[in-house]
């Protein structure tokens, strides 16, 4: 029986398969794109797929997409718990997953877990948020696109995200709301980014590569 892995090339969702088992895949809401004869097939997890269908009954003249039909997932990060046990509670309407080091939000992606948005503070101890979304930006350019930082102090913030784009050779660092945020506001940026239509290139490769690499990682 041979273990393969299955990889989203935008979010980094992945799961284990076997080579007789894409029917359980297909259960659990992964479809299968076929290409030319003797190439491997390509996979979209539910997650995507659901997001796929949505932008396919967009309208391209509206201004803005329907709300989603699912709630959105965010990560919220954050090293001080009082705050992040604040915030998240602002967030009620929303699937929240809290962590308090950006260590600990990578950790998150990197077990393949899936969120529509990221939302982290940006001076925190070891890494700071503009660190963190570099990171998310090589490893998750999807996910990149859907960051929002926060910051008690905005001006050294936006110093911080310059010094970093800088060193990390970025051309765009995420907008940054003032700490503390207005419930209202907090929740519409977020939605606006959760939002985003998705791109149409994404697929999912089933690699005895990616299998190997992550091995080697545990």
């Amino acid at each position: 029986m041979t273990s393969s892995l299955v990889v989203c090339s935008d979010c980094g969702e992945s799961t284990a398969a076997v080579e007789w088992g894409f029917v359980l895949l297909a259960r659990h809401g992964w479809s299968a794109r076929l290409g030319d004869a003797g190439s491997e097939p390509r996979w979209r997890c539910q997650a995507c797929g659901e997001r796929l269908a949505y932008a396919d009954t967009w309208d391209d003249n509206m201004d803005e997409p329907p709300a989603s039909k699912r709630r959105l997932r965010v990560l919220l990060v954050d090293d001080q718990l009082l705050v992040l046990r604040a915030t998240a509670s602002m967030l009620s309407e929303l699937d929240v997953v809290t962590v308090d080091s950006a260590a600990e939000a990578l950790g998150r992606l990197a077990e393949g877990s899936h969120f529509d948005v990221v939302v982290s503070d940006v001076s925190m101890p070891g890494m700071t948020g503009a660190e963190l979304f570099a990171h998310i930006h090589e490893r998750y350019p999807y996910l990149s696109q859907r960051v929002l930082l926060l910051s008690g102090d905005s001006y050294a913030a936006s110093l911080l995200c310059t010094a970093v784009a800088a060193r990390e050779h970025l051309t765009a660092m995420p907008r940054i709301l003032d700490k503390p945020v207005p419930r209202d506001e907090l929740v519409r940026a977020i939605e606006q980014l959760g939002r985003l239509r998705p791109p149409r290139s994404g697929t999912f490769t089933i690699t005895e590569q990616a299998a190997t690499t992550r091995r080697e990682t545990k």
